[in-house]
């Protein structure tokens, strides 16, 4: 049994390093989409384009709080739901990673507000824009 508890013992030891290198990897790939996520407050847009078309998300202060804390993943909703994105799956990663988020003031934040609005048939999502805001054009 000693032999068994030693053996489970130095593998964790010698994994532990390498889980370690490979967050580490994975935090400096995401680095530039963390700090944005995290900064700020207040309602936020993320762009995220594929071969589908662009898809907008948007996440508030409660979101980036959780992710301030906890770096294991990103909830983004669109209108119908919460999508929880999790740097560990390759695919969520490389999304991530060309995600474009725009904030209050960013030339863009208003037309991207008025589509996920537009685009939402559920009555109580709301525009982000403040009162006297300007919408797209």
């Amino acid at each position: 049994m000693r032999t068994v508890a030693r053996a489970l013992f130095s593998a964790v030891i010698v994994a532990a390093p390498i889980a370690a290198a490979a967050q580490q990897a994975s935090d400096a790939e995401l680095a530039r989409f963390r700090t944005a996520y995290t900064s700020g407050e207040g309602l936020a847009y993320v762009v995220i384009n594929d071969a589908a078309g662009e898809h907008i998300y948007r996440y508030g202060d409660v979101s980036r709080l959780t992710a301030k804390k906890n770096p294991r993943g990103y909830m983004l909703f669109t209108c119908a739901a919460p999508h929880v994105f999790l740097p560990e799956k390759p695919e969520d990663k490389a999304k991530l990673e060309k995600a474009q988020i725009v904030k209050p003031g960013d030339p863009r934040f208003a037309e991207l507000d008025g589509k996920y609005v537009t685009d939402c048939h559920n009555p109580f999502v709301k525009s982000a824009l403040k009162k006297g805001v300007a919408g797209p054009d």
